[in-house]
Formats: C-alpha cells, structure tokens, sequence
C-alpha cells in the first residue's frame, strides 16, 4: 500500500466521520414552523338588505295561506248553487232612530224650544230662552226648562234631548275643540255676560284664598268648587291636592261649606246671591263674599257643532238682545207708533 491508498483511506475515513456526526445532528433536529397571526373575521350583523330574499318569501307564503282561508270560508258559507246562503234565524236589532231634520225644522214643528238650564230659575237663562222662542216659534212662552246640571248639561246636549243650554257656560277653547266630559266640540253664540270667579265662606280663609296662602292659619284652607267647570280647572291649577275638594252641584257645594268639609266655595259672581241671604239661616258663621275677580268667564249659550243654521239664529238673537241694550229699546207698547 502506497501513500497515496493511506491518503485516499484517511480521506474516506473523515467523511464518514463527517456523516456520522451530520446524522447525530439531523436526528436531534426539532422543526419548527413559522408561527402566524390568525386572520380575525369580524361577524356583520344581518341586515334587512340581507335578509330581504328569504322576508320575501315568508310574506308571500302568509298572503298565499291568508287567500286559500278566505277563500274556504266564502266557500262554506255558500250552498251547492253557489248562491250566499241566508242570515240566521234571529232577526237584527233595528238602527238606532235618528232624526236627520235639521234643529230648526225639529223646533218649529214641535212648536216649542228645550232649554238646558237651572230648574225654577227665573233670572237671565229664562229671559234669553224666552227671546230664542219669540223669534224662532213666534211666541215668546214656547219654550220649555229641561233641568241639567254642571255634570251633563253637555251630553244632554250632545243626545239632542234639548235644542241649546242657558247654564251660564263659559266659552272656551278646549270646550269648542273638544269638551272633557263628551269629546266633542259644541258651538258658541256671542258673549251676553262678562262675569268671573270669586271665594266666598269664612272671612279669614276667603282672604287665604284670595292670596293663594298655604301657611300658618291658612294650612287648614279647603276650596269646594263644581266638579268640570272652570272655576273648579282654576283651583286645581292654583292650590296642590288636598286643599280643594269637587262637588255635582251649587247645592252640594253649598251644604259642603255648611257642614265644614270646605271653609271656602268658588263661584260665578252673579250667580251668589248677597251676603245677607248667604248668611241667612247660618248665624254665628262668619261668611263673606270675596271682593277680588280671580278669572274672567265669557259667558254664552252653547249649541251642538253640527247645525250650523240654528247656531246662527242663536247668536243673532244674542246679538240683538246687546243691540236693543245699547239704543235703549224696551217693552212699551205706549211708546209704539202706527206707521201704517
């Protein structure tokens, strides 16, 4: 063996060692993958543009079904000619009668006028239903008081059991839109009084109530007031709960503040008799009139919202009772003269 064999043996040699130690490395070898961030899909809420396909075919499926049952029951109810079988035995209940004739036409063949207002009462709501019968029936005793009170004068109103109301309303609004107690709006003639609100009842809670006190000796004040007049809507707004209480009539009011269950009443001030006659029959009781207006009531005949004609009749009878006032004309047949 030459040198060149131990070369080329040595040569071989270290290679193999080199193998050998590069299959040491390969077998310890761990491979790693690169690691990635993982893509975010961020979730879209499902829009109606989204779901208009399958809302399309949901509504055409109910309109299908809602046609085929339609269409079954005119089936059923038809006989085998086709013809719609007949209404069943019991017979319906006739229409609710209503008279379509206008309120003027009603009234002159009645021959008399109903006027809502105030049982027995002699004062100004029987003179003005008086005049409303002179020019609509031609004589001024044709017409009749149908007593209301402050709680139904508007629906009696309303059912046409009376052809006006002479209760000294005042005229609002809310009342010409949309009446609390009906819903409906009434019509209004011209103002005939201008009258207003005052206190009367013990001296010293008048005077709290004047001043709208609620201290001291005032804590003990409590207003009775019509329930759904305006004098009643006035305490509300000026006093908290509990220092106002609501009665159906004047009566009632007035046995309230007799009885103590209120030391104070609201009312119109034409519509209180004078303090003597207030006083009378409650001696020792310390009652007064209250000298100070606390609101202003436009007072005037109401009439129903649908009759356009017999509300203009109304208000121009109104409108001449004012004329007459203003030139001084007065019943005299002394003063008439014959221009014929």
């Amino acid at each position: 063996r030459n040198s060149d064999d131990d070369n080329a043996i040595a040569g071989i040699d270290m290679l193999s060692a080199n193998v050998r130690a590069s299959s040491v490395v390969l077998l310890n070898a761990t491979l790693v993958e690169e690691e990635t961030e993982p893509d975010v899909v961020v979730a879209e809420p499902l829009t109606l543009q989204k779901r208009w396909k399958a809302l399309s075919v949901l509504s055409c499926f109910f309109l299908i079904s809602l046609a085929v049952l339609i269409s079954l029951l005119m089936t059923l109810g038809k006989d085998k000619s086709g013809v719609i079988s007949d209404a069943p035995s019991s017979a319906p209940s006739s229409a609710p009668s209503f008279d379509t004739r206008s309120t003027l036409e009603i009234v002159r063949e009645r021959g008399r006028v109903r006027c809502g207002g105030m049982e027995d009462n002699d004062g100004p709501f029987r003179e003005l239903c008086r005049s409303v019968a002179a020019v609509i029936v031609g004589d001024p005793e044709a017409f009749e008081m149908v007593p209301v009170t402050a709680l139904n004068r508007f629906q009696i109103l309303k059912d046409r059991a009376v052809d006006l109301v002479v209760f000294g309303d005042t005229h609002t609004v809310e009342r010409e839109v949309q009446e609390i107690t009906t819903g409906t709006g009434f019509s209004f003639s011209s103002v005939y009084n201008y009258d207003g609100m005052v206190y009367v009842g013990n001296e010293t809670f008048v005077d709290c109530a004047e001043g709208q006190k609620r201290y001291d000796t005032c804590a003990s004040l409590v207003i009775c007031a019509e329930e759904h007049s305006t004098h009643y809507e006035f305490v509300k707004r000026a006093f908290p709960l509990g220092y106002y209480k609501a009665g159906s009539s004047t009566d009632e009011i007035l046995e309230m503040l007799f009885n103590d269950t209120c030391n104070v009443m609201a009312r119109d001030k034409s519509t209180i008799p004078g303090s003597l006659d207030l006083i009378k029959g409650t001696e020792g009781r310390n009652f007064t009139v209250g000298t100070k207006m606390m609101t202003k009531e436009p007072l005037a005949i109401v009439t129903r919202n649908n009759d356009q004609e017999f509300s203009d009749i109304v208000n121009w009878v109104v409108l001449a009772l004012v004329y007459g006032e203003e030139q001084g004309l007065i019943k005299n047949a002394t003063l008439c003269q014959n221009h014929t």
